[in-house]
C-alpha cells in the first residue's frame, strides 16, 4: 500500500518540496482571491477597504485554518529560501491592492507594505498558538488606525 501511495505522490509532485510549494500557491491563492474581492466590493477609503480585506482574510483563515497555518506560520518557520520569496512576493501582492496603480508616494507605499507585513505577523502568531478568534480579529482591525490618514480613494 506504501508503494502504491508514493507511486501517486511522485506522479504528481517531483519531491515533498514541490508538494509543498505548490500547496503554498493553492493557499496564497484562495488567500489572495478573498482580499481582491473584500477589496473590490468596498468603496470609500483606504481605511475601509482595509477592514474588509482584514475581515474577510480572517474568515478565510477559519474556514481553512490549515491552510492558513501553513501559509502564515509554517512557511516562515521552515527558512525554506524559495518558500520565502513566494510568501514576499504574496505580501506584495497584497500591499498591491492598497497602491494598484502607484499613486502613493514612496513613504505611502512603505507604509502600506509595513501595514501588510504587521498583518501578516499578528495572524501568524495567532495561528502559530492558540488565541480566540475574536481576540484576533480585535488586534487585526484595531490596525486599521495605522491608515487613518489614508482617504485618498482609489480608482476602481
Amino acid at each position: 500500500m506504501a508503494e502504491l501511495r508514493a507511486s501517486v505522490f511522485t506522479q504528481h509532485y517531483r519531491s515533498v518540496v514541490t508538494c509543498g510549494l505548490a500547496a503554498f500557491d493553492e493557499a496564497a491563492g484562495e488567500c489572495r482571491a478573498v482580499c481582491e474581492c473584500a477589496w473590490a466590493s468596498r468603496g470609500g477609503d483606504c481605511g475601509e477597504r482595509y477592514r474588509a480585506v482584514a475581515d474577510a482574510v480572517l474568515s478565510w483563515a477559519a474556514e481553512n485554518r490549515d491552510a492558513a497555518r501553513f501559509l502564515f506560520v509554517v512557511t516562515e518557520r521552515t527558512s525554506e529560501p524559495v518558500l520565502l520569496a513566494r510568501l514576499s512576493a504574496f505580501k506584495r501582492s497584497v500591499a498591491e491592492l492598497f497602491d494598484p496603480s502607484a499613486k502613493y508616494t514612496p513613504a505611502g507605499r512603505i507604509h502600506v507594505e509595513f501595514l501588510v507585513g504587521l498583518f501578516f505577523r499578528v495572524v501568524a502568531e495567532a495561528l502559530g498558538g492558540e488565541v480566540s478568534t475574536a481576540a484576533l480579529r480585535r488586534e487585526v482591525l484595531s490596525l486599521s488606525l495605522f491608515l487613518s490618514g489614508c482617504s485618498t480613494r482609489l480608482a476602481e
